[in-house]
């Protein structure tokens, strides 16, 4: 008979904690979650050292990681907010820098890591 293993959405980072600090991996793509205040979009990453990560979703991080496909090598840096007007009037906004890497043409092990 098989088995229950317990499932975690893994080494989740919220990036809104660290302004500043790049994080760099291949997007994987993403999942949805539940938690109490709603739905969640998880995006996971491999790391240079094979090691997984996940980033927490938040609006502009949505709408860029929403270009991007997986497979591509991706730097994440949270920026800090901005008050800017929205829907709402003018309120606080989450930035993010997203950058992906663009090999030189030509070069087959050209890797940012």
């Amino acid at each position: 008979m098989g088995q229950w293993k317990q499932q975690s959405v893994g080494n989740c980072i919220d990036i809104k904690k660290n302004k500043g600090t790049p994080y760099v991996g291949t997007y994987l793509g993403s999942q949805q979650i539940q938690t109490k205040i709603g739905p969640q979009t998880i995006y996971n990453f491999e790391a240079e050292d094979g090691a997984h990560f996940g980033v927490y979703g938040f609006t502009n991080l949505n709408r860029v990681l929403a270009n991007i496909e997986q497979g591509e090598i991706v730097r994440i840096t949270y920026a800090g907010t901005k008050n800017v007007e929205t829907k709402y009037g003018k309120k606080d906004v989450h930035q993010v820098d997203v950058e992906v890497y663009e090999k030189e043409p030509g070069k087959t092990d050209d890797l940012p890591f």
